[in-house]
């Protein structure tokens, strides 16, 4: 993440300030300790200290503040905040004959997992878990066990994305995760437009099902998508009001070109126009059990227990003619 956060510097060295200041620059990430300390990571090689700031010449590095809520407090970082709505309807989800006969096609695989880790895996959810473990090993070139090769770990993969993305698997769920944070960002950005928020810069340390429930939200991706170590989405605002997106699915690797908001250039009040479906109005409201429909119609995804892997999520605002 300090990585990334040198890179981004250097990509937006232009419109960044050269010195950090609160009023251009605001960090929020999930409570969790992981996401607290990507967050500080990053900030760090994004704000080295010059001038005034060099506080010691052991270290270039700086104190930035990093805000955060607590847990059943979020709606749009971890997404914590109790929904009972939501969460009758991911039973169902768990429950699905798409997910069951899932397990079923991928019983010699769950099997074999079982009887060399000694672990018992019969859910997607506990491939899911054990595939971090993994891939964590591979990222730094361990050894990976005997029993193991690149077509398991390869299914594997695929079996942790679905279970990633099954967790806004309805339109309500999506509505629900990766609307709530859609609605933060639009806000933002109509304030910035507004002149009643100062922020430049907004950034946010969050997970990988964050950035999973935010691009199905957007419906840009399928439930193909595994975010890795430093994955990170841009909003670039102009100050004409057009809005640019980037998602990289690595913090080394190049955007992805194929998402886009949208195929002509994309203001602020068109993209609030295309994601009118898709933003809670009142989240207590809208979690209410009974307002529940019967929620136990066609689902077709899959269950997992989510590992946190730090991702960055980023607001820029820019002035038009930085291009």
């Amino acid at each position: 993440m300090y990585k990334l956060g040198q890179i981004l510097r250097k990509q937006y060295s232009d419109f960044i300030p050269a010195q950090y200041s609160a009023k251009n620059i605001a960090v929020n990430s999930s409570s969790v300790d992981r996401c607290i300390m990507s967050a500080l990571a990053f900030s760090a090689g994004m704000f080295p200290p010059t001038g005034e700031q060099v506080w010691t010449q052991e270290i270039l590095w700086q104190p930035i503040p990093v805000h955060y809520l607590p847990r059943d407090l979020d709606t749009t970082l971890v997404m914590k905040k109790p929904c009972p709505k939501y969460d009758a309807m991911f039973k169902d989800v768990e429950n699905s004959p798409v997910l069951k006969a899932l397990e079923r096609k991928y019983k010699p695989l769950l099997q074999h997992l079982s009887k060399h880790t000694g672990m018992e895996i019969k859910t997607v959810r506990q491939v899911e878990s054990l595939y971090i473990i993994l891939h964590i090993q591979r990222y730094h070139n361990l050894t990976l066990p005997s029993w193991l090769n690149d077509s398991m770990m390869a299914d594997m993969k695929m079996l942790a994305a679905r279970t990633l993305a099954y967790y806004s698997e309805t339109e309500y769920m999506k509505r629900i995760k990766g609307g709530s944070f859609l609605k933060h960002v639009l806000r933002s950005m109509e304030s910035i437009l507004n002149g009643q928020e100062e922020a430049q810069v907004n950034l946010y340390s969050a997970h990988d099902i964050t950035l999973v429930h935010v691009l199905r939200g957007l419906h840009l991706v399928d439930d193909t998508v595994k975010p890795d170590y430093g994955a990170y989405l841009i909003f670039e605002l102009y100050t004409d009001g057009e809005v640019k997106f980037k998602y990289s699915n690595a913090w080394d690797s190049q955007p992805d070109p194929g998402m886009v908001l949208c195929r002509t250039p994309c203001k602020v009040k068109q993209l609030e126009h295309m994601l009118k479906s898709m933003i809670p109005v009142d989240y207590d409201q809208e979690c209410r059990l009974q307002l529940a429909s019967n929620s136990s119609t066609s689902l077709s995804i899959w269950t997992g227990y989510v590992i946190c892997i730090v991702t960055t999520i980023i607001i820029c605002n820019f002035s038009q003619n930085m291009y």
